[in-house]
């Protein structure tokens, strides 16, 4: 009797356990086939070509300007200030006075050794009259012809003297800060100012690594780019380059002229110096936003059609320089091909894609691909 209930306790049981597991299977199946009635997930993005170009490989630096001409005034002298004759900022020209000094007692000697030369011009010409007569040795002649060259030495030396204690512009420049006034005592070569040259014309030196130096000479200029050039951009050309790497930045200093520029550009003033390195190359460009980084690799999603239907497919790529807002494709795709450009990070592997538009690449022309600063792309 009571292996009988047992029995029908364990029966029960199987037959509760059997309906529940009925009940959940019955469940997760209409779940299943309530998830497959659901459309598939589809992302809209924008569609670009990737379209064949060229580039060049390009190295960057910072160079800066300096005029033509540049000189620190400095006085040869030392002696008392009379006069400046210019202010700060001041554009002078060639041979204008800009500082004199006392020559008080210099005129004071040069007066005195013209007397002196006078007497001594009347006695040559006393001692000419009587060596004619014979009246005098010609010894005594050859000395008075000797005191008076003396004496006019000296009086040029004087007249050089003079002529060291005011200051002149040695060409048409533009004068820099002015902290002098008259009555200032100064000793031999003190800095009174800076002069720069005031020119149509400019130079810009700058520095690039001694690998990537020998590779302008083809070029023979270098794109500019700055806050001060009108319309931030210019082109310069190499007129030379020093005679020696530096050895310890191991670079090579090289120097351009910028035509017309010279009243724009501030000596001084830094400005950005882009250099073509190679010859162009062709490359496939896609738009920045199609390239998606990642450790495994640089990739992008191809929109493929596939039963009638676009869907994204990843595409490993080797990237070149960025140009713009484009990047160069060395390797990957092929021309023509359709990648997803903005909205390319909301995709994955094989998901179903709505196009939204083409991209439209920018007007070509201007801008030199590049990679690094000082370093060639490759």
């Amino acid at each position: 009797m009571r292996i009988r209930s047992w029995v029908i306790a364990v029966l029960a049981m199987l037959a509760i356990l059997a309906g529940l597991g009925g009940y959940k299977t019955i469940e997760i199946t209409r779940a299943i086939a309530a998830a497959e009635s659901y459309p598939e997930q589809r992302e809209t993005v924008q569609g670009a070509r990737a379209e064949p170009g060229t580039f060049t490989t390009s190295a960057r630096t910072v160079g800066t300007v300096i005029a033509l001409r540049h000189v620190e005034l400095r006085n040869e002298l030392a002696g008392r200030v009379i006069d400046v004759a210019f202010d700060s900022g001041d554009v002078v020209e060639e041979g204008q006075v800009l500082v004199r000094f006392d020559t008080a007692q210099e005129e004071a000697d040069l007066a005195a050794l013209k007397a002196e030369a006078d007497l001594a011009r009347l006695t040559l010409e006393r001692q000419q009259r009587l060596v004619k007569t014979q009246a005098t040795a010609e010894a005594t002649l050859d000395q008075a012809r000797s005191q008076l060259a003396a004496l006019r030495a000296r009086m040029q030396g004087m007249e050089v003297q003079i002529a060291k204690k005011t200051l002149r512009a040695p060409f048409r420049a533009r004068v820099g800060l002015r902290d002098l006034h008259p009555g200032a005592y100064l000793s031999e070569g003190t800095l009174i100012t800076g002069l720069q040259g005031v020119s149509d014309d400019a130079f810009v030196d700058f520095a690039f690594p001694q690998d990537i130096a020998p590779l302008l000479a083809g070029s023979g200029t270098v794109a500019l780019s700055g806050a001060q050039l009108p319309g931030g951009t210019a082109v310069a050309r190499i007129v030379a380059r020093d005679a020696a790497v530096d050895d310890g930045a191991r670079s090579l200093r090289l120097r351009a002229v910028v035509p017309g520029l010279g009243d724009a550009l501030t000596p001084g003033a830094f400005v950005d110096v882009v250099a073509e390195t190679g010859a162009p190359r062709p490359a496939l460009f896609v738009p920045l936003t199609a390239v998606r980084r990642a450790p495994h690799g640089d990739h992008v999603f191809v929109l493929a059609q596939e039963d009638g239907q676009t869907r994204a497919r990843q595409r490993f790529v080797r990237l070149g320089p960025v140009r713009g807002a484009e990047v160069a494709v060395l390797s990957g795709l092929e021309a023509g091909e359709t990648v997803a450009a903005d909205g390319s990070f909301k995709l994955r592997e094989g998901m179903l894609v709505t196009v939204n538009g083409l991209y439209t690449r920018p007007a070509p022309g201007g801008e030199a691909a590049t990679d690094a600063a000082g370093a060639p792309a490759h």
